[in-house]
């Protein structure tokens, strides 16, 4: 192995790091950024598991299972939102907005 595949590895995952917390669609005013991923994948789980809808699962052909797949994913979207809500985050798009006087 040489001596530059540490450096690789540790600048790779330092790269998927940054990717992680810059997609993260909800802003905390009092929490640092670091938190945010966090708490957003925390969340993201809890939903999945209350939902059971998982991102990566394959739909089969039929109609009815996108037709559940969907419903789920929309019942997953609303209790991650509730989670981040209940923690204090606002959406992104709000968030991101200079606070009018």
């Amino acid at each position: 192995m040489s001596r530059a595949a540490p450096i690789v590895v540790g600048l790779a995952l330092l790269c998927l790091t940054g990717c992680v917390s810059a997609s993260v669609p909800w802003r905390h005013p009092t929490l640092p950024r670091e938190q945010w991923g966090q708490d957003y994948s925390s969340c993201r789980r809890q939903a999945e598991r209350d939902t059971g809808w998982r991102e990566d699962d394959n739909a089969s052909a039929s109609p009815f299972r996108e037709y559940d797949r969907q419903r789920a994913k929309r019942q997953a979207d609303g209790s991650l939102a509730l989670c981040m809500t209940d923690l204090g985050y606002v959406p992104a798009s709000r968030g991101d907005q200079p606070e009018r006087r």
